[in-house]
């Protein structure tokens, strides 16, 4: 008796089945990871912020945070008194935002504003950011603290 070679239509069936449940949940995966990225930056900005109030407060060194229309950078003051780049790895970097992830404003003392400016007292500031759920605030005291606050998307 001679045994065909191939495949039967039932194996070729459960094979791509078997690809489609596997390719559904890689998708779902990455959108999970994605949503991470966001949390994982959010999380990071707020450590960041309140590093750089530390530290200005430490050395009596101003350091300017300012927002970049894809993410953000820092500064400091030479001796001239002029604004020039901080690029102190890792902490000190010009960093973009995930691309799901935008500013939605920036408020110091009340003032709408582009810069928080940390020196030996810490500014009172709301940085708001916008996610795929929602908005996170960010709330500097002054005491160098920055708390979260996520406001979720309304359902529409």
């Amino acid at each position: 008796m001679r045994r065909s070679r191939g495949f039967t239509l039932i194996e070729v069936l459960v094979v791509l089945t078997i690809l489609g449940v596997v390719i559904s949940g890689v998708s779902v995966s990455l959108e999970v990871l994605r949503g991470r990225d966001t949390g994982l930056a959010v999380e990071r900005l707020r450590w960041v912020l309140e590093a750089t109030a530390e530290r200005a407060r430490i050395r009596g060194q101003s350091i300017a945070f300012e927002t970049l229309p894809d993410g953000y950078r820092f500064s400091m003051r030479d001796t001239d008194g002029r604004w020039i780049a901080l690029e102190e790895a890792p902490l000190f970097v010009e960093r973009v935002l995930p691309d799901d992830l935008r500013w939605a404003a920036l408020r110091v003392n009340d003032q709408s504003a582009r810069y928080i400016v940390f020196g030996t007292r810490s500014p009172r500031f709301e940085l708001e950011l916008l996610t795929p759920d929602g908005s996170v605030l960010l709330r500097g005291r002054g005491t160098g603290e920055v708390e979260t606050r996520q406001h979720p998307r309304s359902p529409a």
